[in-house]
């Protein structure tokens, strides 16, 4: 058996339909609480419209109706199966959850989902997590699958960034996001942020911890970049603190249609 990153397997590819039609590829992970599993991804994803300006993203203005996300096969570590999601109820309204205070505004949903029997859901909030010091000018890791692209079995690309701004300002003075310095593509948003250290660690606590092998937290979800008329641009990503995530969970707010 391969000696595999628990937080490799965390994530989950999503290609989101509207019927037969593909309309974009993005990233996505599990969240559990109690019995419950949620989906989460962000908004524009499941949507198909820029968070910002409300404008499709898509050239064909169609609005995705269906995510297929690509789970792991239970007892079959490196082997995925897809399962088609409806997004939308027969009323068309949207089944996913937003942020109860602040709606659309934060880029992130959890999409209630069921795995069956076959599937192993291996949720982000199952994993092993250390309470680490998170500093602007730390590096993270973000999750995903750039264009599409995979390690061997499904496996995701981690894609090294740092923190580009105070991650404690975020939500202080109306923006809710962090700002992550990443040359990020097509196909990461919805990604897991993580801290990763290893040997010592700065702890949130302000002390140092010692430890054998690795130390992770959970830092937030991934959205994309900030586009730029110059194709040289920043290269600025979007993070939303994982706070809102269990807020979003806990709130239940259905989206409006």
């Amino acid at each position: 058996m391969p000696n595999i990153d628990k937080y490799s397997v965390s994530t989950v590819p999503l290609e989101m339909f509207f019927n037969q039609t593909n309309l974009s590829q993005g990233t996505g992970f599990i969240w559990q609480t109690e019995n419950d599993f949620f989906l989460i991804t962000n908004w524009h994803n499941v949507s198909g419209k820029n968070p910002f300006t409300g404008k499709h993203l898509s050239n064909t203005l169609a609005e995705p109706n269906i995510v297929r996300a690509w789970w792991n096969v239970r007892g079959q570590l490196g082997s995925k199966r897809s399962v088609d999601h409806p997004l939308r109820d027969n009323n068309d309204r949207p089944l996913w959850f937003v942020h109860p205070a602040h709606g659309r505004k934060v880029d992130v949903v959890a999409l209630p989902v069921s795995p069956n029997d076959h599937l192993e859901a291996y949720p982000i909030t199952a994993m092993e997590q250390i309470d680490l010091q998170i500093e602007i000018g730390m590096d993270v890791f973000v999750l995903g699958y750039p264009f599409g692209i995979a390690q061997q079995g499904g496996l995701p690309i981690w894609k090294r960034a740092s923190l580009a701004s105070e991650p404690e300002v975020a939500g202080a003075g109306g923006d809710l996001h962090m700002l992550l310095d990443t040359a990020s593509r097509p196909g990461m948003s919805g990604s897991p942020i993580i801290r990763r250290s290893w040997g010592t660690a700065l702890m949130a606590n302000g002390g140092v911890g010692m430890m054998t092998g690795s130390a992770t937290k959970f830092v937030g979800v991934y959205s994309g970049r900030i586009m730029a008329q110059d194709p040289l641009d920043a290269q600025l990503g979007i993070g939303w603190p994982a706070s809102l995530v269990g807020e979003i969970v806990a709130g239940k707010r259905g989206d409006d249609p």
